[in-house]
């Protein structure tokens, strides 16, 4: 209890410096006419969201995500999608960002649950059959009451019967679908639709066997006959103001400690390299 209050505690108080500090950049699109007033405007609806509907994710991290989809230029083409919606908090802050870049959002989602894990997917021993279930009815209610509804499209169904059916460019995808078999078939059907500088967010960052997808050199000559792409924010989250050591099996031990930050890849980002400048 003295936890969960001190983490809530620290989650408003710190709320104005999250909003200023991740929203604080030169390459937002002046063609969003994004002030500093009404940057902070908008963190402030995404953090009161996050306290107005239920969602495992932080507004931070949304605030990340709404950053680089303002930072691309409304010329640039592609649609948001997010995978694994729950009760509709992230998308319903998603959707702002839509409302404001004049994008699509598509939410993907079965509407019933996760399904049942296979017996080879080593994150379905923390999940159960049904978990993290909100029906299509309040999944648009609350995206109704708190978000841009008008901005989004709704396709019901498994991963493995929709998102083959997918045929427009993406420029950003959340992916919050916590199964590995679930992150293969997301990842495996939304990666030829990024865009050449398109984003992929994920939640399950802290879990390593989930973020190796990402670094398998196996996995992505096969599938994408390239080089692992690599993520940045494996093992931790991005650096957005929580306080997290690891690893998550001892998070019981660190009763302050609290991770909901999140990790992204660039479809041009490329290991090692992506984080040093060309050379002549």
């Amino acid at each position: 209890m003295w936890r969960s209050m001190s983490v809530k505690i620290y989650y408003v108080l710190s709320a104005p410096i999250s909003i200023i500090f991740i929203l604080n950049s030169k390459a937002v699109c002046p063609a969003y006419k994004m002030s500093t007033l009404t940057k902070f405007k908008l963190g402030v609806k995404m953090f009161l969201n996050k306290l107005r509907i239920p969602t495992g994710t932080s507004y931070k991290s949304h605030l990340a995500m709404g950053l680089k989809i303002l930072e691309t230029p409304p010329d640039v083409p592609g649609d948001i999608i997010e995978c694994g919606t729950w009760k509709g908090g992230s998308a319903a802050n998603l959707s702002l960002i839509c409302k404001i870049t004049g994008r699509k959002l598509k939410i993907y989602d079965s509407f019933e649950g996760l399904p049942e894990g296979k017996p080879d997917d080593r994150a379905a021993k923390d999940y159960k059959s049904g978990d993290y279930r909100g029906t299509l009815d309040e999944v648009k209610s609350n995206i109704q009451r708190c978000g841009a509804i008008e901005c989004c499209e709704f396709v019901k169904g498994w991963f493995e019967d929709t998102l083959p059916k997918l045929e427009s460019p993406v420029l950003l995808a959340f992916l919050d679908v916590d199964l590995e078999a679930s992150l293969d078939t997301c990842v495996r059907n939304i990666w030829p639709h990024l865009i050449d500088k398109g984003y992929i967010f994920i939640d399950e960052s802290v879990g390593l066997d989930y973020c190796a997808l990402f670094y398998s050199e196996k996995y992505w000559q096969k599938y994408f006959n390239r080089t692992p792409p690599g993520l940045i924010g494996a093992g931790i989250g991005l650096p957005l103001g929580e306080y997290y050591i690891g690893p998550y099996s001892e998070i019981d031990l660190h009763p302050l400690q609290h991770h909901n930050a999140g990790a992204y890849v660039r479809k041009d980002m490329s290991g090692y390299w992506s984080y040093y400048p060309a050379k002549d």
